[in-house]
Parts: C-alpha cells; structure tokens; sequence
C-alpha cells in the first residue's frame, strides 16, 4: 500500500472507440494506423497499470463504450464502467467519479489510455500524494494523470488547457491543488511532431503506423 496506511483507490481508464481516437494525427496517420495506435497505447497502458494496481492494493476500471475496449480489458480481469452512446471525456471522467462515490472509494485516479512510456516510480510517485486534488500536466498543458481525494472533489473539465482549469476549479473550491509534473506521464501522442519521439522511445509504435 505505497508504505503508508491503506486507502481505497480507484485507477479509471477512459477509452474511446478506436475509430474516434487520434483525430489530431489524421493529417499523418490513416484511420486504420490511428486506430492501431490507439489499440498498442491501450494495450501498453493496461500491461503498465495492472501489476501495478495489484500489487499496491488498488483497483482499476476501464470507463468506455468501445466493444473492443472492453474486451481487451476484460482479457486483464479489469473491472468495466459502461459509457452511455455518446458524451465527452470529461462526462465519462464523470461517470467513473460517481461510480467510485457510490462504490465506497476514497480517492479517484484517472490516467489517459495513451501514455507512450510511462515509469513506474513516477506512477507511484503521483499516487504516494496525499494532496486533496493532484495534476500532472501534459507538454501542452493537457490533464495526464488526475487525483482527487475524494473522487468527486471537483467538476472535471477536460479538453484544451485542462490542467490550468482542473487547478483553478480547485482554488474556487477552497482546495489546495498540487501540480506534480512527471515526465513519462506528460508524455502522450496527441500531436504529429509527437511521432518522431514515441517512434524512438517505442519501436512498436513505428510498425503499427506504417
């Protein structure tokens, strides 16, 4: 349990349908290369997170709507909470954080499904925090990895700037937020001149894109 008394954590995974995933590469990616990208970054992240969750005591749900999604996610006996048809990433953020709330958690964590290279010791760095509302920006100020303590303590707001907005919807709600930048969780595959680094830090990702 992190060296430290035991907490009820939820780790929330949202996933799109592969088809919706990685719109912002189309002007370098086809839809099929985007959509394998998507399946190898949502793969990666289950391998990454699953060991992990276990062996620290914590849970881990994959919130999406995607067939496909939950069948791999089943494939690692992780627990699925169902998306309605449609709704934004912050509306299934929202989803997992009532499902945690009724559920009987204590903390909520949610990690996006395409991380490139993720380290385990800065993941548990970021869950070691004992902060009220923790951030680890992306490169371009996107939210990559949220906690909150407890799963509902703010509203959600993803989308651009996203760490900025979860950070001040905290201030407003008296919370003392803390932003913990982490380098291989600020790395994620949303932009084409993201390609080149994610090729050579993973080789994988190179073959699923040709």
């Amino acid at each position: 349990y992190l060296g430290g008394k035991s907490v009820s954590t939820l780790i929330t995974i949202p996933m799109k349908n592969l088809s919706e995933c990685k719109t912002r590469l189309a002007d370098s990616l086809g839809i099929k290369a985007r959509a394998d990208l998507a399946r190898l970054l949502y793969v990666r992240t289950l391998e990454f997170i699953s060991p992990l969750a276990f062996k620290n005591g914590f849970d881990v749900a994959v919130v999406t709507r995607s067939p496909e999604a939950v069948s791999i996610a089943k494939a690692f006996e992780i627990q699925i909470i169902s998306e309605p048809i449609s709704g934004t990433l912050s509306d299934a953020v929202k989803l997992a954080s009532q499902w945690a709330c009724a559920n009987g958690y204590e903390r909520l964590c949610v990690i996006p499904a395409d991380l490139v290279a993720p380290n385990k010791q800065e993941m548990i760095k970021f869950l070691k925090s004992k902060a009220i509302v923790t951030i680890c920006p992306s490169v371009d100020q996107g939210t990559n990895a949220l906690m909150l303590s407890p799963p509902n303590a703010i509203d959600f707001h993803y989308g651009s700037r996203s760490a900025l907005a979860h950070f001040n919807a905290a201030m407003i709600a008296g919370l003392k937020p803390v932003l913990m930048p982490l380098e291989s969780l600020s790395f994620d595959l949303d932009h084409s001149d993201s390609l080149s680094r994610a090729y050579s830090v993973v080789p994988e990702i190179r073959k699923v894109c040709k």
